[in-house]
């Protein structure tokens, strides 16, 4: 790998203060589609929630205290040149496989959360990811060192500006005061007298609803802590901060560096709670006060456009693409599933719903389809609606807890409606949001870069095939964008997670042990990371194959294991394709769980996504004994 393959965004200006370089490091720390999710995850959940900012934080403390100090010790300025000064090509080539497997999905993250803006306001999807990726790959080749690491800064301000805009618009709502801290327990004390409303009217659904401060609803205490370590990990080995924090090639102001890039993103985080607090106190607000569906608040308008909220399971971007699929002659509601299959926000929409909602959604969609003059807001509103409200049961047809689900992105997109911002503001907000994540992109794509041997960011040094290599799977996240991934959070978690099992050992005890051998380091990159790749696919893509193999291990209680033995009977007892086909659906559900109840297939209740927990002692133990058992490491002295 190259002198100057740097992974991504680090200075040039060997000079610049600790703040500034904390400031760009900053910039680099955190995915931008986790921390501008950060609201609506704490909104979703509570308490347990907080994890994920706890872990965040921990990681941009790790990388200054530990990783950017033993990197710069090797002389090198990225994890791979590191990994080659001290243990050689290979294991530098079996970590830069690693870090490939984890910037892909991460990429793939940014240009969604840049589609999901796009949706949300009107603009073509595939249109925006294509555009992005230009400008993504085009600022990774062309822009200095220098001029990037400001890019990072300011990519920091944006995402400043997109969470305490609101922030501040709704604390002055509420109390008055643009200070929200101020309020803070007078705004948790309002949310409880909502919850208790909701609760006393049964307008909540006891699947997703929990109360806003009550600890450990959603994750078991195992599993919250499973969760900050994966995050914490995985952040500490981020190529972008890690890049940043190693500019000045001194450890001690990669410390310095690393504290003030800590500090400004607490900054952040500490205004996380109050914000989904007082969104929690104005959409609870607008439920209890029973609010017809048929005159919904316009703040809904856009994540419902964008498929991230739902009312009775619809939302105006399953209207849309099932209209899209009746005018390519999907003219039935069974071919609709193999139509909407290239789409997985839509596809996973339709198949949750039952027979009844898919028909309603396809009338609407017919009625939309037919009059060229109706807006598929208009025919949601007043077609789809009604009919999916009575289809649950949901008789007075008004907005409750029950009937509305927003992803946590979602919540970002809606936020600027909730307290009444002009278009022009939440127009501002889009586009600083937008280009956070296009900075952040652009810093993922220079990752690949040098992982393609393309020479210095900045300069058009690397040949041709090496930038091709590097576009290539830059490409593909940009493909696997448009396929609409709504669970982006999961995927972030999970990209992080490998690579914290794949590099933390290596680079925490591996670069500091000089009895650390070549073969050691390349052991504990291969057993973390296999470890844990394997329990996320394998929960995922073969839940029920993973519980029989490793039923022992899972939490499941014994009424969840009795309905999963019976399900499985129907599953093979079956003589009807159709029934067979929908006891197996079922049986899947069961063991790889839904948002609200978690699945049979696990190792002691520790969710897909945090399989670090596992993956980096065994990278630790493999390190260990591998080196014991090896003579001394075959790579350069540090």
């Amino acid at each position: 790998m190259s002198e100057t393959a740097v992974a991504a965004s680090r200075t040039a200006d060997q000079s610049s203060t600790p703040i500034g370089a904390g400031l760009q490091a900053a910039g680099g720390a955190v995915p931008v589609a986790l921390l501008a999710s950060l609201p609506g995850l704490v909104f979703a959940a509570g308490f347990d929630h907080l994890a994920y900012g706890l872990g965040l934080l921990a990681g941009v403390v790790l990388a200054g205290l530990v990783i950017a100090p033993q990197v710069v010790r090797t002389g090198g300025t990225s994890i791979t040149q590191a990994l080659d000064r001290t243990f050689g090509r290979a294991t530098a080539n079996v970590a830069a496989l690693v870090i490939v497997l984890v910037v892909l999905p991460l990429l793939a993250v940014e240009f969604s959360f840049i589609a999901i803006f796009a949706d949300g306001f009107g603009v073509s999807s595939i249109a925006a990811v294509a555009i992005a990726l230009m400008i993504a790959a085009a600022t990774a080749a062309f822009v200095g060192e220098r001029a990037f690491a400001w890019l990072q800064a300011a990519a920091f301000a944006f995402l400043a500006l997109v969470l305490f805009v609101p922030l501040a618009g709704l604390a002055l709502k509420a109390h008055g005061v643009a200070v929200p801290h101020i309020g803070y327990g007078e705004t948790l004390s309002a949310v409880a007298a909502l919850e208790e409303k909701l609760l006393e009217n049964g307008l909540v659904d006891f699947d997703t609803f929990g109360a806003h401060v009550t600890p450990f609803l959603r994750l078991s205490q195992l599993g919250f802590f499973a969760l900050v370590v994966a995050l914490a990990l995985g952040t500490a080995v981020l190529l972008p901060l890690v890049s940043s924090l190693t500019a000045s090639r001194s450890a001690a102001a990669a410390r310095l560096a690393g504290a003030w890039a800590a500090l400004f993103l607490m900054l952040i985080l500490v205004a996380v709670p109050a914000l989904a607090a007082l969104a929690k106190q104005e959409i609870y607000g607008a439920m209890t006060a029973g609010t017809p569906l048929a005159s919904l608040p316009s703040w809904l308008e856009a994540p419902l456009h964008a498929g991230l909220a739902r009312i009775h399971g619809t939302s105006v971007y399953l209207l849309e693409a099932v209209a899209e699929a009746q005018r390519a002659a999907h003219g039935n509601v069974a071919s609709l599933a193999d139509a909407l299959s290239f789409d997985e926000g839509a596809y996973t929409q339709w198949t949750a719903l039952g027979a009844d909602t898919q028909a309603a959604v396809f009338a609407a969609a017919q009625a939309l389809v037919a009059d060229p003059q109706a807006t598929a807001w208009d025919v949601y509103v007043k077609t789809l609606l009604p009919a999916a409200a009575a289809g649950a049961g949901n008789e007075a047809a008004t907005l409750t807890q029950a009937a509305l689900a927003i992803e946590p992105a979602g919540l970002l997109l809606a936020l600027p409606g909730v307290f009444g911002a002009p278009r022009w503001l939440a127009v501002a907000m889009a586009i600083a949001g937008l280009s956070a994540a296009l900075v952040m992109a652009a810093a993922l794509v220079r990752s690949l870069f040098a992982w393609g041997g393309a020479g210095e960011p900045g300069r058009v040094g690397g040949s041709l095939r090496a930038l091709a290599l590097g576009l290539i799977p830059a490409a593909l996240a940009a493909a696997i964008a448009t396929l609409h991934v709504d669970d982006l959070v999961s995927v972030v978690v999970a990209s992080l997670s490998l690579g914290a099992a794949g590099l933390f050992p290596v680079l925490a005890a591996g670069l500091a042990w000089k009895r650390a051998t070549a073969a050691g380091a390349i052991a504990a990159i291969a057993v973390g990371a296999g470890v844990t790749l394997y329990y996320d696919v394998g929960i995922q893509a073969f839940p029920v194959s993973f519980y029989n193999t490793w039923a022992p291990l899972s939490n499941a209680g014994e009424f969840a294991i009795e309905n999963f033995r019976a399900t499985d009977l129907d599953a093979q007892d079956a003589e009807d394709p159709a029934v067979k086909a929908q006891a197996v659906a079922s049986l899947e559900t069961l063991a790889r769980g839904t948002p609200g109840r978690p699945g049979l297939a696990n190792w002691f209740g520790i969710d897909s996504a945090s399989g670090a927990i596992f993956g980096v002692p065994l990278g630790f133990l493999a390190l260990v004994l591998v080196s014991v058992l090896t003579r001394k490491r075959s790579g350069n002295q540090p």
